[in-house]
């Protein structure tokens, strides 16, 4: 493992924001730095997202110990990322037990985590107004042991008639938490009757002091059942961190997590840290450079006690892990397939060629009572996006046909077209071919895009700009293609130049008229930058000339453009990072856009009634075309994440 050892030293606080939530449930949101810097880039930071960590502790803990704050900074310095960390009930400043008879109990905490699930979710709620994505949750010890019972509690309302219901955590990290919870009982003495309580040490209104823990707190705790993560969907991305030397959990525990989670690719993984505890603090003192050499290789902060502090590199490790595009890694992993049918089609001659169906929808935009499964899926093997089709091949083409596919819709301007051609053989497989242009006399292919809109090369944060442009100058390509699923509804295709800003905005109108979480939608988008790249070294040729001519033309005010570009960055350069960026298609940019695109125009229905003209009788129409209920009558076998039921067992045959 490469270590950065710059990222051992003290992150810069953020503004932090205390709160009171739930049931006087206390706890801070550290804001990322970007939202208060206007020179943000040129001090390291990244731009602020919409996604959000909640961030629990365990037993006797408080919102501050271990890693705790140090991660909240992190993420907010490295990743752009809000964070919520909490006192439980009865830890720290939040408010007593509801019962104090029993305790903290698990289901408790659950209804603490929940609270805090809709107030980083519903901007009506919080201070900040933002309804956020919560994409992680990161617990230590008994707090992973009411992540996964309350994961499991949202797995079972997706499943349910209350399905819009459901929170999806698309991240969740466990740090020691205990997996065999009869195994508590070996730690606390409370077989005794006699014995009502325990005291513990713990931080409790700014100062230690002695705490009692109920002998049903820990009863309740001995009986959590924690085997049922194993029927977790897809949906779920799990990391365990655990020290070798943890004295509280046995390290056994941590196998049994890892056997458990890993319910298919890259759906889990399990970090071992050698001569940590439970905390992630050293057992040998570091006396001299023996020890250090033996136990300290990392050359990590040490505590007062001289114990290496190993809470730097879980840190590290969670951040790494929360990375866009581990992320993004991990999302292509588990949408392979719908079904035992491939999302990616190997169209010979196009890039980019995906199948958008088989999503499942959490909040179904026409619930239908009549609908006896209660599911709601994306129908698969209709509506297909991809890049530029120009150089389609006869296979490529008799691949079309064997889809079905009687329809192109081509989103490219005239000059592009003109530029780079239009494909041939369409009609000898029967295919329409419609160009229906977003932008007509115009050039918006990714390598000229920046003529116009410079700072797209700067940061994906200027993305939602652009797509608030194909928002307004869209409405008669959008509304033709919704006219043909209205009226055909047959298989078809929708392109641009890369597949990725006009083909992702109307993915993204298409989805959401179904009711797709806005989660699925942003990583849906995202998978072009995978199916683009074999596209990038001819995008980045022709991007190369356009940045060559636009120097050119800028003379002397070239300096200042690459300045404006750079904002200040060490080691950057337009020809390589500004590439990279315009290139890519960030779940964060599209995660902007989509609140944008509710806060401007209220939502889909309304987008489509007030934008495009649609009637109520239209929406419904195309709405229905795209819908399938029953993926067993659609002839769809389920399996993972990608399929309809999103579950990780293998079809059965």
């Amino acid at each position: 493992m490469f270590i950065n050892m710059a990222r051992f030293d003290e992150v810069v606080a953020p503004r932090e924001i205390e709160v009171v939530l739930g049931k006087g449930v206390h706890g801070v949101i550290a804001v990322p730095h970007a939202v208060d810097l206007e020179d943000y880039h040129e001090r390291g930071y990244t731009a602020a997202t919409n996604k959000a960590a909640l961030i629990i502790h365990g037993q006797g803990g408080h919102r501050n110990y271990c890693y705790q704050k140090r991660l909240a900074h992190m993420l907010a310095a490295e990743l752009g990322i809000y964070s919520l960390r909490i006192d439980f009930r009865g830890c720290g400043d939040s408010d007593e037990n509801e019962d104090q008879e029993k305790g903290r109990v698990l289901s408790q905490d659950i209804e603490d985590i929940q609270a805090c699930a809709e107030f980083l979710t519903n901007g009506k709620l919080n201070p900040l107004g933002i309804n956020f994505m919560l994409s992680s949750i990161i617990a230590h010890s008994r707090g992973g042991v009411a992540m996964f019972l309350w994961a499991m509690k949202q797995n079972e309302i997706a499943q349910s008639d209350e399905v819009a219901k459901a929170i999806i955590v698309p991240n969740l990290v466990n740090c020691s938490a205990r997996f065999r919870s009869y195994t508590v009982l070996e730690r606390y003495d409370v077989l005794d009757a006699d014995v009502l309580a325990l005291p513990q040490n713990c931080l409790r209104y700014g100062k230690m002091q002695n705490v009692p823990i109920s002998r049903l707190e820990l009863f309740d705790l001995a009986t959590a059942d924690l085997t049922p993560v194993s029927q977790l969907p897809l949906d779920w991305s799990c990391l365990s961190i655990y020290g070798l030397y943890d004295n509280i959990v046995p390290i056994d525990d941590s196998a049994l997590w890892a056997n458990y989670l890993s319910r298919g690719p890259l759906s889990h993984k399990l970090r071992l840290i050698p001569f940590a505890d439970h905390n992630f603090y050293g057992v040998h003192e570091i006396e001299d450079e023996d020890d250090a050499e033996t136990y300290n290789q990392q050359k990590l902060p040490l505590t007062k006690k001289k114990l290496v502090n190993y809470n730097y590199l879980v840190c590290e490790m969670i951040v790494d892990w929360l990375d866009p595009a581990e992320e993004r890694k991990r999302f292509a992993a588990a949408s392979v397939d719908i079904g035992r049918f491939p999302r990616w089609k190997q169209i010979e001659g196009v890039s980019n060629f995906r199948d958008i169906g088989g999503w499942k929808i959490y909040n179904p935009t026409f619930p239908d009572s009549s609908n006896p499964h209660n599911k709601y899926f994306v129908k698969p093997n209709v509506a297909f996006r991809c890049a530029n089709m120009t150089n389609i091949t006869k296979n490529g083409l008799a691949k079309l046909q064997d889809l079905g596919v009687k329809a192109v819709f081509d989103l490219r301007s005239d000059g592009e077209c003109i530029r780079n051609g239009v494909p041939d053989g369409f009609a000898e497989v029967g295919i329409k071919r419609y160009h229906v242009p977003v932008f007509t006399n115009d050039d918006y292919s990714p390598q000229s895009v920046v003529v116009k809109y410079s700072n797209l090369m700067t940061c994906w944060s200027t993305f939602v700009n652009v797509y608030e442009n194909i928002l307004i100058l869209g409405t008669t390509a959008f509304k033709t293609i919704f006219e043909y699923i209205r009226d055909d509804g047959r298989p078809f295709v929708f392109h641009c130049t890369a597949g990725k800003d006009r083909t992702g905005i109307f993915g993204m109108l298409l989805l959401l008229l179904l009711g797709v979480d806005k989660n699925t939608i942003a990583k849906e988008y995202e998978l072009t930058t995978i199916g683009l790249k074999p596209e990038h070294p001819k995008i980045k040729k022709e991007f190369l000339l356009t940045i060559d001519n636009l120097k050119n033309k800028l003379d002397s005010d070239l300096l200042e453009f690459e300045n404006l570009i750079s904002r200040g960055r060490n080691n950057w350069s337009v020809e390589d990072d500004g590439f990279e960026n315009l290139i890519s298609s960030k779940y964060e940019a599209m995660l902007a856009t989509y609140e944008a695109f509710h806060n401007k125009y209220g939502g889909i229905v309304q987008y489509l009634k007030n934008q495009l003209g649609f009637s109520d009788k239209d929406i419904r129409t195309i709405y229905d075309k795209l819908i399938v209920h029953d993926p067993q009558n659609g002839g769809f076998i389920t399996n993972n994440h990608i399929s309809f039921e999103h579950q990780s067992q293998k079809p059965k045959m």
